[in-house]
């Protein structure tokens, strides 16, 4: 299996931002009152679960069955969603939702324009007039990296008592394609003994704000406003969607 569609590997992760992302969706939802909702890239529910009892229905999809599996078991005690292993690329639902968001990192795993845009086309055919759509990005502009340099994620204690450890390194920056090349490590202590569970290469598209920009205004879509780091900074009139912004590297 892939570690980067371990369930267990995204459940494990106790960085306080995670609380705080899952805390900014429900502020959200509890402002804009949606009844339908979609997340585009549901994984095992962490957002998606805490959601389904303020809403009347929900919609996740994801390309990984094993994330789904951990999803329906995380919802189980919901009975208002549905779930579907599709790609965010060229998904047809055949409805609109009054809400539809892409959690943190996961539209910045489509690594070309073409598909970047597809997907947002796709994301423009299910709303209708009045919904709200809300992109979650790094922001290209203010990133810089230490290439090579092996940084600590987190270090946490597994229900087993077992220690996971991730580490991540930047091994490549392409500044004509905004592709970032990253490597993620895991390690697993067991009973005292370091045991290296599986090294992965993680490639991702950080546009900068400007090209950003251009791509929703090609595609019709009104900005609402913009927040950074989940921080509701102003209230406006509610219009088509919500950019949140982020200036830096988590």
């Amino acid at each position: 299996m892939s570690m980067e569609y371990d369930p267990i590997l995204y459940d494990s992760d106790p960085r306080p931002f995670l609380k705080d992302e899952v805390a900014f969706y429900v502020k959200l939802v509890e402002r804009f009152r949606p009844k339908t909702i979609l997340e585009l890239g549901v994984g095992t529910g962490r957002i998606f679960s805490k959601l389904l009892p303020l809403v009347k229905s929900g919609v996740g999809i994801d390309i990984s069955e094993t994330m789904l599996d951990r999803c329906r078991k995380v919802c189980a005690e919901n009975h208002n969603y549905k779930l579907y292993k599709l790609s965010f690329v060229d998904f047809d639902l055949q409805t609109t939702f009054d809400l539809i968001y892409l959690p943190f990192n996961t539209f910045q795993h489509l690594l070309t324009e073409g598909d970047q845009m597809a997907c947002l086309k796709n994301i423009r055919n299910h709303m209708h007039g009045k919904s709200h759509f809300i992109l979650d990005l790094m922001n290209g502009d203010n990133l810089s990296f230490d290439l090579e340099q092996w940084k600590q994620d987190y270090s946490t204690i597994l229900p087993s008592g077992d220690i996971l450890q991730r580490d991540q390194k930047t091994v490549g920056v392409d500044k004509v394609t905004s592709i970032v090349q990253k490597k993620f490590r895991y390690t697993e202590t067991v009973k005292g003994a370091m045991d290296k569970v599986q090294e992965f290469d993680a490639l991702m598209k950080i546009n900068p704000n400007k090209k950003i920009h251009e791509i929703l205004e090609k595609l019709g879509f009104e900005i609402e406003g913009i927040w950074s780091d989940y921080l509701f900074g102003h209230d406006t009139d509610t219009k088509k969607m919500i950019y949140c912004l982020k200036t830096h590297e988590i």
